[in-house]
């Protein structure tokens, strides 16, 4: 666990962790498609299906159940006190031995989240000066922007591979970071960008408005990286549990997550421990022209699907009851690494065109639940079914109207 989080206890921008209590983080009863109930019955069976496996994560309901984790684990990767789960490896007779064990809540074998692009090639760009791309432009962010609603103090954290923190476009408006999987190669610091996506996913939320390169939604915020994911895109559920709950302990306003893998009772109960915590959380839906994916489809996150420039449903969006809204997905200019900028399509890339306007409404004094209704209730009808739309087209130009709304108010009532 990296130095700054050793101790997640002392971290509190909020002094959010002695609430645990009042989070209602409990996950008993909680058991996706590899996890365990330890006190089940057809124990054996459950445990066969972790065969092979040898990271697991564990809930304890006290410090007894901690310490016979700790005891027959052949290494702690993470000590996740707030959330009553550490992870460890474990050999099969370990794993046994602590099934049996009263104080366990549950046994997940630690699954692997990725950024799930469809398939491409990354088309690199040169611009010319500065460029407003697509989809920036389509749901109204330069129009906010006229008005002086650019996201100045407001936090946004891309948990993903990471961010460039030397890019030119974006350098000025990175803050802090936190590495769970460290930055392999060439890295100025151990959270930039060895993979690419991060860093795209970073320069539609705030790429500066400095005449190079992109223009982001929310140009003035400040970005933060929780790199969770590797240089080939995929990280461990524990991973991405811990870059949900960094977010929250350090009071951030929006978590944008372009990622996605299988079910996690870890994840879950960070999310819900963000969500608690006044966190906006925002997710792809996904790119298999399938179900929504975990973590967009949780209650507590805000799930995107992605769309084209005719305003139709990207052919590889996810979709389903869980979408709340769409944003422009395919063929997005971003930031990448270097210096570079690239042409990449996805849901992930949908995604943070909602995050971005959620950092406008953010520093603008709204709550996460207060962003999240607001973009829903002004939210573009573009003609597709609720399943594929949810709500609309995000629109970050409905920002501008409300602080016009608000500025005439104010005057009628002075």
């Amino acid at each position: 666990m990296p130095d700054e989080i050793a101790d997640i206890g002392n971290l509190s921008r909020r002094n959010i962790l002695k609430t645990v209590g009042a989070a209602g983080l409990t996950l008993g009863g909680i058991a996706g498609a590899t996890s365990i109930q330890a006190q089940d019955t057809g124990m054996e069976e459950q445990l066969s299906t972790l065969d092979g496996q040898d990271r697991f994560n564990v809930e304890y309901a006290d410090e007894r159940g901690a310490e016979r984790a700790k005891a027959v684990a052949e290494e702690v990767i993470y000590d996740i006190d707030p959330l009553n789960t550490v992870t460890i490896e474990a050999s099969p007779e370990g794993l046994q031995e602590l099934s049996e064990a009263d104080p366990i809540e549950f046994i997940e074998a630690d699954p692997r989240y990725r950024t799930g692009l469809p398939p491409q090639e990354i088309r690199v760009h040169d611009p010319d000066g500065q460029i407003v791309p697509w989809g920036v432009d389509r749901i109204g962010a330069p129009v906010a922007h006229e008005k002086g609603i650019r996201g100045e103090t407001s936090h946004v954290a891309v948990i993903n591979t990471g961010i460039d923190s030397t890019h030119e476009d974006l350098s000025a408006s990175v803050g802090e970071g936190v590495a769970f999987t460290p930055c392999q190669g060439d890295c100025d610091a151990p959270w930039d960008d060895d993979h690419g996506h991060g860093t795209h996913v970073a320069g539609t939320i705030g790429a500066l408005d400095n005449q190079l390169g992109v223009l982001g939604v929310a140009p003035e915020t400040t970005l933060h990286a929780a790199k969770v994911l590797n240089q080939n895109g995929i990280g461990f559920a524990s991973d991405v549990a811990l870059g949900i709950l960094w977010t929250a302990v350090q009071g951030y306003d929006v978590a944008n997550m372009s990622l996605g893998g299988p079910f996690s009772p870890l994840v879950q109960a960070a999310v819900e421990f963000a969500s608690e915590q006044g966190v906006l959380l925002i997710s792809s839906a996904g790119n298999e022209a399938g179900p929504v994916s975990y973590p967009a489809s949780a209650d507590e996150v805000l799930a995107v699907s992605a769309t084209t420039s005719d305003d139709e449903l990207a052919w590889f969006s996810n979709f389903g009851p869980e979408i709340e809204l769409a944003a422009p997905g395919v063929d997005v200019l971003s930031t990448f690494p270097n210096d570079n900028y690239g042409v990449l399509s996805g849901t992930s890339m949908a995604s943070p065109h909602v995050s971005g306007t959620g950092a406008l409404l953010m520093a603008l004094g709204f709550t996460a639940g207060e962003a999240r209704t607001f973009m829903m209730e002004t939210a573009e009808d573009i003609g597709l079914p609720p399943e594929e739309q949810g709500a609309g087209l995000v629109n970050a130009a409905a920002v501008a109207t409300h602080l016009k709304n608000k500025q005439e108010k104010s005057k009628t009532t002075h």
